[in-house]
């Protein structure tokens, strides 16, 4: 078969302009296929009273501190934690004592996270855990107390709330800093008083 030069540059230039489009729907498809698995870059700012745990692929890789960090979004994620001090404080909280009296108390701690995993991973809104922890004991050690020997034993109350937040509150990735009680008597006291 014989075939003339004009028809041959043709085919030619059909040939390059289709492996052109096919190179350049190749490219659009392994740049599509790479967005989708390595996501898109960015970078994130942890202020100097942050921490986070950077996620990759929904599992935590590692707690980054403060400075600016690269991510790739959709792939890689930073979860923000405060390490400020939490201020925690209860006042007018009534507790029944062993002998049926109630008794009246308030108090006021601070507590600073120490492990940011764990904080994170403690609870919902891992700045309640202190508030929750604190009041937990206070009412687990007036429980166990009577009227008579409530005012009596103050220092050594507080000693043994301080006993048995500070281990529970370390589990879940925190410090105790402070801890006193502003308001410890009996209800029938509080009233009089009033």
């Amino acid at each position: 078969m014989v075939t003339t030069s004009g028809s041959a540059n043709d085919l030619r230039s059909e040939l390059d302009s289709m492996t052109i489009a096919a190179i350049v729907w190749a490219v659009l498809i392994l740049t599509w296929v790479l967005r989708a698995n390595l996501g898109a870059p960015s970078s994130f700012t942890l202020l100097q009273h942050q921490r986070g745990l950077l996620y990759r692929r929904g599992k935590p890789v590692r707690e980054v501190c403060a400075g600016q960090h690269r991510v790739w979004v959709g792939v890689e994620k930073i979860l923000f934690i405060d390490i400020r001090p939490i201020t925690v404080s209860f006042e007018n909280r009534a507790v029944t004592l062993t002998d049926g009296a109630t008794a009246m108390y308030g108090f006021s701690g601070t507590a600073e996270v120490d492990d940011a995993k764990k904080a994170l991973y403690c609870a919902g809104n891992y700045n309640d855990m202190p508030a929750f922890v604190l009041l937990c004991c206070a009412r687990l050690v007036l429980n166990s107390q009577n009227s008579i020997g409530l005012l009596a034993k103050h220092a050594a109350i507080v000693e043994e709330i301080m006993n048995r937040a500070k281990p529970r509150l370390s589990a879940a990735g925190f410090r105790l800093l402070t801890f006193r009680m502003t308001q410890l008597g009996l209800a029938a006291q509080a009233r009089a008083e009033k």
